[in-house]
């Protein structure tokens, strides 16, 4: 049996940013498809599987911007709560 792995596609349009000590990611494919992930920083591309990732398509992409404003809104919340950033 040769052959009958998966096949990556290649990416036509990726971004990068820090993430704490990770890289958040969000790339489409050649397909279409979009999809996020969050790597460990400071690793070559090869090297840093996804921790965890997801897709972007249709309404998920709208959820993980909620998701990530309700996370932004418990930090500043949680940062107020013990104290402020000091």
């Amino acid at each position: 049996m040769s052959g009958s792995g998966a096949k990556r596609v290649p990416i036509v349009h990726s971004v990068k940013t820090k993430f704490g000590h990770l890289d958040l990611r969000m790339n489409q494919l050649e397909c279409g498809t979009r999809g996020w992930s969050l790597r460990p920083s400071g690793f070559d591309e090869a090297e840093a599987l996804p921790i965890v990732n997801g897709t972007l398509d249709g309404r998920a992409a709208v959820s993980f911007l909620a998701d990530l404003e309700v996370a932004a809104a418990l930090l500043r919340g949680f940062i107020e709560d013990v104290g402020g950033a000091e």
